[in-house]
């Protein structure tokens, strides 16, 4: 194609996506406005916000495409990243504005709602890329699928998450590279591990989550696998993707997974935080992981923060499957400690009151009565305090969370006996934590009531410290992975 004809097909298209790049809707916000109506404009500003970052990316309109992501935004070509709207744009605009001409045909869009606030849309895609002059061709055309998942937000519909799956691809592949090259950018750096997107079912909702396998295994490999799992509330984009990568660096296979209701999964009601529901969704993720063509089903490992390390205790005690154990900053309460937590056997009960309330009305009405999970400023939240890790979209804040807590949850949250499961728990445990850190008694009187004594690491830091502060993580991670080595080792 000559280049005034690549010009003049990188034009057609352009208008082509202009067309179906201004979805528009006849209804008007209203009163009167129906559920339908409402949906319907959604529906609109939805698609968008979508077309908005290709026709941005497209007319190197930067300040578009930043202003249609939301704060933190999962990123993901292959290996998803957490990143922030300019980190995106510093990535696309060099690259992008050394082609003489790119368009992103974006059809076949299919929008659904997981919660008022929270759309997914499936489509597919068309890029087209001009390089003049370029050996080989001088136009690249990729085909394929996009994921995206939008968040309502007060200044209306941003993008949350984008991923891509590439298909059919035509013409001069080499032109990415080309451009690169113009562009003056290095090779992307290589990583320590590669990414599986995987779903598998528990109790008839399927869980997503991802499976983090060495860059050095082979096809053929069997390895010694870990399911790697978070604080209360939380999604598989928090702290358990910090001790995942380190560990799937580390030689192990480490799946992530947002529990049912939570992040990515199916399941309702959403955000409620049930003990024995997790507990099942981990059994389900041990079933998994022992079917994986990559793993060794001998060799399986539970790795639990905050939160779960009581829930995967539980877990384990129970499965002979899981061969090995390790607790990062574990919450882990009774009755007494719970009390101590939440302002005496009084709050305990107040919460519980207002837990079984909400449950009677979501079996009469189906309405989920939530507040927030975490909040500064709102005493009704979950979590009421200067939280910065929660409250940070820099740092766990992000808008996959959510920040929003199932208040049905307070009865089954505040009468599980994390503790209960120590003297049944045989599998060799590592519990790492601090003095610093939430309820170190819990730990402390797990450990003493375990049939064989379990290997307990004390380090400086706070209880969000072990979430995201790089040293600290390094230093639970490898103690981890030290563990886990031992206990895993073949048969």
């Amino acid at each position: 194609m000559s280049h005034a004809g690549a010009h003049a097909a990188i034009a057609a298209a352009a208008m082509a996506l202009t067309a179906c790049a201004s979805p528009t809707s006849a209804v008007q916000p209203g009163a009167q406005e129906t559920v339908m109506q409402n949906a319907t404009r959604d529906r609109a500003a939805i698609l968008e916000t979508i077309h908005n970052v290709a026709r941005g990316a497209d007319l190197r309109q930067w300040d578009a495409v930043r202003s249609a992501f939301a704060g933190r935004v999962v990123l993901d070509y292959g290996a998803p990243e957490l990143l922030t709207p300019e980190e995106i744009v510093s990535r696309w605009r060099p690259l992008l504005s050394a082609f003489d001409g790119t368009q992103h045909v974006i059809r076949d869009e299919q929008v659904s709602f997981v919660e008022p606030d929270l759309a997914r849309v499936r489509s597919r895609f068309q890029a087209a890329h001009h390089l003049a002059g370029a050996a080989g061709g001088e136009l690249w055309t990729l085909g394929g699928r996009y994921e995206h998942e939008l968040a309502r937000t007060p200044s209306g519909w941003k993008v949350t998450r984008m991923r891509m799956i590439p298909g059919e691809s035509t013409g001069n592949a080499a032109l990415l590279e080309r451009a690169r090259e113009r562009a003056g950018l290095a090779a992307p750096p290589a990583s320590g591990y590669r990414v599986e997107h995987v779903r598998f079912p528990s109790q008839g909702a399927d869980l997503v989550g991802l499976v983090r396998l060495p860059a050095s295994a082979r096809e053929g490999d069997r390895l010694p696998a870990v399911a790697v799992l978070g604080s209360w509330t939380t999604v598989k984009e928090q702290m358990p993707s910090l001790y995942a990568q380190r560990l799937a660096s580390a030689g192990f296979a480490a799946l992530t997974f947002d529990f049912r209701g939570f992040g990515e999964s199916e399941g309702a009601p959403r955000h409620e935080e049930s003990p024995a529901r997790k507990i099942e969704d981990i059994r389900a993720a041990v079933a998994f992981l022992s079917a994986h063509p990559a793993v060794d089903a001998g060799r399986l490992g539970l790795v639990g923060i905050c939160a779960s390390s009581g829930y995967i205790a539980a877990a384990a005690a129970d499965d002979a499957r899981v061969r090995s154990v390790v607790m990062v900053a574990p919450w882990l309460h009774d009755a007494a400690l719970a009390a101590s937590v939440y302002s005496g056997p009084e709050g305990v009960a107040d919460r519980v009151r207002k837990g079984r309330e909400a449950r009677a009305r979501f079996a009469s009405t189906g309405e989920v009565a939530y507040v927030p999970a975490v909040s500064a400023t709102d005493a009704s939240a979950a979590m009421f305090g200067p939280f910065d890790y929660y409250l940070d979209v820099r740092r766990g804040g992000i808008p996959q969370w959510g920040n929003r807590f199932a208040v049905m949850s307070w009865p089954g949250w505040l009468e599980f006996d994390a503790l209960a499961s120590a003297p049944r728990l045989r599998a060799p445990t590592l519990i790492v934590h601090s003095e610093e850190g939430a309820i170190p008694d819990g730990a402390k009187r797990f450990a003493a009531a375990m049939p064989v004594a379990p290997r307990v690491v004390w380090m400086p830091g706070t209880q969000f410290d072990f979430y995201d502060d790089p040293a600290t993580v390094d230093r639970a991670s490898q103690e981890a992975a030290a563990h886990l080595r031992a206990t895993l080792s073949p048969r």
